[in-house]
């Protein structure tokens, strides 16, 4: 596991601190990455958080993340609506998948939602319910700023659709690697409401 650091300010930093922290979570072995992102799942599972959400916003994983797919395998089995992540433009939206075969490849590769208009996720949708978003990222700290990387797609949705999620909560995902003691974090990023790694819970 990489020491905990305390990085500074500025857009230089935050693109060192993603080419390092990424260079870490790609050296984990398939066998490792599979390992921890069940632990992680698990512990996601696990909280109040989802076992009371109606609505699952839900990334779905590429590359080296930490996988997501038995999470949303089992919001699915329970009747959980879920929502997964597709970038249009310069924007993303959430829409509703019934299965895995619901998603193709789209942006840079990465699997999403078919984009139909029915199913997109309208704000407003979970008032009177609960939200939960699972927030994938490059970097988390102790205080549960998070970085992504360096687009704002998460940021931008938030910021636009936050208010209309009803209780939505946050939880952020991710390897102990890519945990630090502290990252830059600027007025606009947002703040998870609990960081989850196969070791801790933030």
């Amino acid at each position: 596991m990489a020491p905990l650091r305390i990085w500074g300010k500025g857009m230089e930093t935050k693109a060192r601190i993603r080419r390092e922290i990424l260079a870490l979570r790609d050296a984990m072995t398939g066998k490792e990455r599979y390992r921890k992102s069940k632990e992680i799942m698990a512990r996601a599972m696990d909280t109040l958080w989802y076992k009371e959400a109606d609505i699952v916003l839900a990334y779905i994983s590429y590359r080296s993340e930490v996988e997501t797919e038995s999470l949303i395998q089992d919001a699915l089995s329970q009747g959980k609506k879920v929502y997964c992540p597709k970038v249009e433009g310069d924007e993303m939206n959430f829409y509703e998948i019934f299965s895995m075969q619901d998603v193709e490849e789209g942006y840079c590769g990465i699997r999403e939602p078919q984009g139909k208009k029915e199913r997109k996720f309208v704000p407003g949708l979970a008032r009177g319910g609960k939200c939960l978003m699972i927030l994938p990222g490059s970097a988390f700290d102790e205080e549960r700023n998070r970085m992504g990387y360096g687009k704002g797609y998460y940021d931008r949705y938030l910021e636009r659709n936050g208010d209309g999620c009803g209780e939505i909560k946050l939880i952020g995902v991710c390897f102990s690697c890519q945990l630090q003691k502290r990252i830059p974090a600027d007025s606009y990023d947002k703040k998870a409401d609990m960081v989850i790694t196969e070791r801790d819970i933030i």
